[in-house]
């Protein structure tokens, strides 16, 4: 092998090597830019958008709201639940931390009823069920102190399917995570909703993959279910 040959393999091996190390430190700022919106949400500008027609709104008082993230947003709770005064106050891709960051505009309604379902992206983001819940009870905390009449339900998280799909949410965590919500409940003199059996497989390993289009997010059936479910607590 001449030398001109051996040079330039020498230069292909460094260019492989170069652009490795690249996709390597790339990984790991995307992975520090994610941890970073922890503290936050998912998508700044989709939250900055819902946050802005949320304070341009009329405060209608004594209202019903529902606050989450996309499996509160997507669902027209006032049509299903034929209830023009429910307010729906979920944004897609939120976490405890952005809700605490939003809810004064929440307390500033001054709900009759405030139903709460929040957690599951501070699980991808890798909060430990301990930091998520203290943002629970803080939420709960600030409502019953700004809005003493507000009568608070908090429901546990679903359960995932991470058998047909990849939630990126361990099952495990999310258990751990909804005892927490339960023992806060009672704690914290709330309501306590245990959504989480509701929509399981038979096996009891999943979240039933008939109402799901993703392994997290509820299609049309699993969303009428729920719906369903909690209709006798906004109605009581």
């Amino acid at each position: 092998m001449d030398s001109r040959k051996k040079i330039r393999i020498l230069y292909f091996i460094i260019a492989v090597l170069v652009l490795i190390i690249a996709f390597i430190a790339g990984s790991i700022i995307v992975i520090r830019i994610d941890r970073r919106n922890a503290s936050g949400i998912i998508s700044q500008a989709y939250y900055q958008i819902k946050v802005s027609i949320f304070e341009a709104m009329n405060k209608d008082n004594n209202s019903i709201v529902f606050l989450g993230d996309s499996l509160t947003d997507y669902v027209t709770f006032d049509e299903i639940l034929r209830n023009p005064n429910i307010k729906n106050r979920g944004i897609a891709g939120d976490t405890t931390l952005g809700v605490l960051n939003r809810l004064d505009e929440v307390i500033s309604v001054k709900p009759a009823k405030l139903f709460i379902l929040i957690g599951t992206n501070d699980i991808l983001f890798r909060r430990s069920a301990d930091e998520i819940i203290q943002s629970i009870r803080q939420i709960i905390s600030r409502v019953q102190k700004e809005s003493t009449d507000t009568k608070i339900y908090l429901q546990s998280l679903f359960p995932v399917n991470n058998i047909q799909f990849r939630t990126n949410r361990p099952l495990e965590t999310i258990k751990a995570l909804n005892e927490k919500i339960r023992t806060t409940a009672y704690e914290m003199h709330c309501t306590f909703i245990d959504t989480y059996p509701l929509l399981l497989s038979e096996s009891g390993d999943a979240l039933d993959v008939q109402y799901t289009i993703d392994g997290l997010h509820l299609n049309g059936k699993g969303i009428l279910k729920w719906v369903e479910y909690l209709k006798p607590y906004v109605n009581e």
